[in-house]
C-alpha cells in the first residue's frame, strides 16, 4: 500500500504551497521595488543609501537581533548553534570550487576568476533570507520543533534569525578580510592596479623619510643627558606588569576593533538569555521593563527590514556613475550567476537533506534550519559586494549585472522552488 504524499501530510497541494511562498517573495519584491523607485525619481541618492544603511546597521538591525533572540534563548540553544560554521565552512568550499571550475571552463584571467570566485562565496545573508524566513515562518505549515514544549511560530521565526545572524556574521568577517583585500582587487599586473600602486609608493616615501628623521631624533636624544631615563621608560626595561597590562589593552582593543552594533546586540542577547532572572524583567508582560524598553526596542526593530529591502531596492537602480562594462562581462555575469544560485546547491542541498534525514543532532532536526539552509545555499550574491567594488573600482558594471539578474530575474522563481523543495525533503525526513 502506497503510503501519503507529501502534499497530503503538510495538507496543502503543491500549487497552494508554491502560492504561499509567492506570497512571501512578491511581498520582499515589492518593499524592493519602492526602494528602486526612490532611486529612480531621486528620492533616494547614493549618499541618502549610505547614510539609511549606516542607521540601519548601527540602530535599528540591533534592535531586532536583541528583541528577536534574547527573549528565545537559553544556554541549551546556545551550545546547539556550534554546527553552524562548519555548515559555513562547507558551503563556502563548495561555492569556492565552483567558481574555480566556472572561471576555467569559461577561460577567465586572474581578476575575473577573483570576481567570480568572490560572487560565488558570498552570499546574501542579511536582507532576502532574514525577510523571506520571517514570512515563511508565520506562514508555511509544520515548521514548528517538537524538542522544544509548546513551540509556536514566534519561536520559529526567532531561530530563524538567529541561524541567518551566526552565518552572516561568520560571511561579514570573510567579506570584508579576503574578499575587500584579495578577490575584489585588482591584481599586480593589471594597468590600474598599477597605477594607483605607483601614487600609493610615493606616499609611502614621504611617510617613511619622516620616519626616518624621527628615528634620528630618538638616537640623538638617547645620547643626551637624559639617557637614563629613556631607557628606563623604553619597552625593554619597563615592569612585567606594564608589559601584561600592554597585552591586555592590545587583545581588548583588537576585540573591539572586531566588534560592531549588531554583534554587541548578540553578545547582550546572551548575556541576558544566560539569566533568567533578567530575561524575565526584560519580557515578562506587564512588567514595567517590557512595557517601556523592551517594547521600544521591538518597535524599533520592526522598522529594520523594511529599510533593508528599501536599500536593496535602491541599489538595484543603475547609477550614472557606474564604468563601462569589460569585454567578457557576459561570462562574468553567467558564471557568477551560476557559481552562487545553480552549481553549488547540486551538491550542498543532497548534503542538507541526508544529514536531517540520517544525523539527527543538535539542531539538523529543527524545521527551520532546514528551510534556512535551503534559502542560503540559492540565495544571489551579497549586496554589500556593490559597496566592495565601489571601494576598490573593480567590474562595477558587472556587479551591477549580476544583481539585476540574481535579484529581479531570478529570486522569485528560484525562491519557490527551492522552498517547496524544502518542505519535500522535511517530510521525507520526518
Amino acid at each position: 500500500m502506497v503510503g501519503p504524499s507529501v502534499t497530503e501530510q503538510t495538507g496543502l497541494s503543491f500549487s497552494h504551497l508554491s502560492y504561499l511562498t509567492f506570497e512571501s517573495v512578491l511581498q520582499v519584491v515589492i518593499i524592493s521595488f519602492a526602494g528602486f523607485w526612490c532611486a529612480y525619481t531621486g528620492l533616494l541618492p547614493k549618499q541618502g543609501q549610505k547614510i539609511i544603511s549606516l542607521i540601519n546597521v548601527d540602530l535599528f538591525t540591533p534592535c531586532l537581533i536583541f528583541s528577536k533572540l534574547a527573549k528565545s534563548l537559553s544556554l541549551a540553544k546556545i551550545l546547539e548553534i556550534a554546527i553552524i560554521p562548519l555548515f559555513y565552512a562547507l558551503t563556502t568550499g563548495i561555492s569556492f570550487l565552483s567558481g574555480k571550475f566556472l572561471s576555467y571552463a569559461l577561460g577567465l584571467d586572474v581578476d575575473e576568476s577573483n570576481f567570480v570566485i568572490a560572487n560565488s562565496i558570498f552570499g546574501n545573508s542579511n536582507s532576502l533570507p532574514v525577510s523571506l524566513t520571517l514570512s515563511l515562518a508565520y506562514t508555511l505549515p509544520d515548521l514548528t520543533w517538537d524538542q522544544i514544549p509548546d513551540d509556536n511560530r514566534d519561536n520559529v521565526a526567532s531561530r530563524g534569525i538567529l541561524y541567518l545572524l551566526i552565518f552572516q556574521q561568520i560571511g561579514q568577517v570573510l567579506r570584508w578580510s579576503w574578499g575587500y583585500n584579495k578577490l575584489m582587487r585588482w591584481s599586480e599586473n593589471s594597468v590600474h592596479h598599477t597605477n594607483r600602486l605607483s601614487s600609493q609608493l610615493e606616499s609611502q616615501e614621504s611617510l617613511g623619510a619622516s620616519n626616518n628623521t624621527s628615528g634620528i631624533d630618538l638616537q640623538s636624544g638617547s645620547s643626551s643627558n637624559n639617557e637614563e631615563i629613556n631607557l628606563r621608560d623604553s619597552p625593554y626595561y619597563v615592569g612585567t606588569f606594564t608589559k601584561i597590562k600592554q597585552q591586555l589593552l592590545f587583545y581588548v582593543s583588537k576585540f573591539i576593533s572586531y566588534m560592531n552594533p549588531p554583534l554587541y546586540a548578540m553578545l547582550f542577547s546572551v548575556i541576558v538569555a544566560s539569566i533568567p532572572p533578567l530575561q524575565h524583567e526584560f519580557f515578562n508582560d506587564g512588567g514595567f521593563i517590557n512595557n517601556t524598553l523592551s517594547q521600544a526596542i521591538s518597535e524599533m526593530g520592526s522598522v529594520s527590514i523594511p529599510l533593508i529591502l528599501i536599500v536593496l531596492g535602491s541599489n538595484l537602480y543603475p547609477s550614472g556613475e557606474t564604468a563601462a562594462l569589460t569585454k567578457n562581462h557576459n561570462k562574468l555575469v553567467f558564471a557568477s550567476i551560476m557559481g552562487r544560485m545553480v552549481l553549488p546547491s547540486c551538491f550542498i542541498l543532497p548534503i542538507i537533506a541526508g544529514c536531517v534525514k540520517f544525523i539527527k543532532v543538535s539542531i539538523l532536526d529543527d524545521p527551520i534550519f532546514l528551510v534556512v539552509g535551503f534559502i542560503l545555499t540559492v540565495s544571489p550574491p551579497a549586496i554589500q559586494l556593490t559597496q566592495i567594488t565601489q571601494l576598490n573600482e573593480f567590474f562595477e558594471a558587472e556587479m551591477a549585472r549580476v544583481l539585476f539578474w540574481g535579484y529581479v530575474v531570478l529570486t522569485l522563481p528560484i525562491s519557490i522552488i527551492i522552498v517547496t523543495a524544502a518542505i519535500t525533503v522535511l517530510q521525507w525526513a520526518r
